[in-house]
């Protein structure tokens, strides 16, 4: 899977996603990451708050990465991103 990701909501979708590919509830998830299961559904739901190193271990355990580049789009003001 390759997404961008520029959104809180988009990120969760893109998690969401990848959980149920790998065929996990998020109480399964969250057992796995070590925290709540509101945690992962907030974060599923694009709301701000949870911590990097949270974020972090869900990537690990679905098996994804962050990739850091420059945007080719250098129009988008990040006040529309938020």
């Amino acid at each position: 899977m390759s997404q961008v990701i520029r959104s809180s909501k988009i990120l969760g979708a893109s998690l969401a996603r990848a959980r149920k590919a790998k065929g996990l509830t998020q109480d399964q998830l969250a057992s796995k990451a070590n925290t709540r299961q509101a945690t992962i559904s907030d974060l599923e739901n694009g709301k701000g708050g949870t911590r990097v190193d949270i974020v972090l271990a869900i990537l690990a355990i679905l098996d994804l990465d962050i990739k850091l580049q420059e945007r080719t789009d250098h129009q988008t003001d990040i006040s529309d991103l938020l």
